[in-house]
């Protein structure tokens, strides 16, 4: 996993960062801010590792020569980003619940976010072309995510849940001082590619948690597809369970996250540690498909062979 062992001392000089930027935030704010941050921590055990999004800067740095103090300034931004985004995603949630305490906060760590990007590039700079488009990008998946099936119909939706994430891409690439139109949309597909991927990975480790709080899932929608289930009702539990224990759709399911693989093939020398973090998520897709199909293959053959192999 050098996509990761490789950057792990300048992620704590990012997140190290971070914390000192939002320990300067109002006493009210700051206490809770860096509590939010360190849910986030990727260097800490049991926290969210939503390794793309500080990782990506140091990643595409390599590629296009930025210099590592600029690559970190863009993994603090990407920190702020991802946890506004987070922020607004649990009031949409729970708006009630969450929205006094939050939206404040909320506010105060976009400021944070937007004030880095600020300090490179001037208001008259294409970057802002690009921040509006991914902002939108992020605003309409969100908004659409429940009345179409992304999965089947329109994948890069799914990506665009995360769209913010690629102003990595143009504040690297500017930074150079030229527009690479061209480069830059390779690496929007392939971050989009990634990203899509990255949501079958969650989709297939929260499944269950989804189902039951009535949350978009690529697996469930997989599942949906595959029992020409009625779009006016999801799968339940048990229908769920049978389409993977009788059926070999994870197997399926692992071989699109192995088709999006395919097609990186051609950012690999451009992005090596972005292909091979896609690497790894599919790795753990197929893992769990073999897995299931272990166990598939014990029940068939009936329950006492299952029951030996769980017991013995």
């Amino acid at each position: 996993m050098q996509w990761l062992s490789n950057f792990e001392g300048e992620l704590e000089l990012a997140f190290t960062k971070a914390e000192n930027i939002l320990a300067k935030l109002p006493v009210t704010f700051n206490r809770p801010a860096l509590a939010y941050l360190d849910k986030f921590h990727v260097l800490k055990d049991g926290r969210s590792k939503n390794y793309i999004c500080y990782l990506l800067p140091y990643w595409l740095g390599e590629h296009v020569e930025v210099h590592m103090t600029d690559s970190q300034n863009f993994a603090v931004a990407n920190i702020f980003g991802m946890m506004y985004y987070h922020l607004i995603d649990e009031m949409m949630d729970e708006p009630n619940a969450k929205s006094t305490q939050q939206l404040p906060l909320a506010n105060l760590i976009h400021l944070e976010f937007i004030q880095i990007y600020n300090g490179y590039f001037p208001a008259e700079s294409p970057f802002w072309y690009y921040f509006k488009k991914y902002i939108t990008e992020w605003a309409e998946a969100v908004t659409h995510e429940q009345h179409q099936d992304y999965f089947q119909e329109k994948s890069n939706a799914i990506a665009h849940k995360a769209a913010p994430v690629k102003l990595s891409i143009v504040s690297s690439i500017l930074l150079t001082g030229e527009e690479d139109k061209d480069l830059i949309t390779q690496l929007e597909d392939a971050v989009d590619t990634v990203l899509v991927t990255l949501q079958m990975v969650d989709d297939w480790q929260d499944w269950k948690k989804d189902l039951q709080e009535g949350s978009y899932n690529c697996l469930i929608s997989m599942v949906q597809s595959q029992l020409h289930i009625p779009k006016d009702r999801r799968p339940t539990h048990a229908e769920i369970e049978q389409a993977l224990y009788s059926t070999d759709l994870l197997l399926r399911y692992a071989e699109r996250a192995e088709s999006n693989h395919e097609t990186l093939e051609a950012i690999k020398p451009i992005v090596p540690y972005l292909y091979q973090f896609h690497g790894y998520l599919c790795d753990n897709v197929k893992q769990a498909a073999r897995q299931i199909e272990a166990e598939r293959q014990l029940l068939q053959q009936g329950g006492l062979a299952y029951w030996l192999s769980k017991n013995i």
